[in-house]
């Protein structure tokens, strides 16, 4: 396994339970539909992660558009997208 791999793999892992993390403390003072949305968007943050850690054949189905996601997540969100998408060019660029 690329170690490149296993460390956006971690990332994510880390980002989607911070996320979900911080919408557990605040669930009573939001929105319930807000709330919502952020524990699936941290949950699809989390499988990105464990496909990746996984090695998951396919797992660029769902890591592509979650760095697309995360770029608009600033500054954490932003450096995980971009080194994931700097990952997977580079490869599909070896192919």
């Amino acid at each position: 396994m690329n170690n490149h791999k296993r460390i956006i793999g971690i990332c994510w892992v880390v980002f989607g339970a911070l996320i979900i993390s911080l919408l557990m403390l605040n669930m009573n003072n939001g929105n319930i539909q807000l709330v919502v949305l952020g524990m699936v968007a941290g949950l699809i943050y989390l499988v990105a992660g464990f496909a990746l850690l996984a090695n998951f054949r396919r797992s660029t189905w769902i890591c592509l558009p979650c760095s697309a996601l995360s770029l608009f997540s600033f500054p954490l969100g932003t450096v995980i997208g971009i080194y994931y998408l700097w990952y997977y060019f580079k490869l599909e660029k070896s192919l």
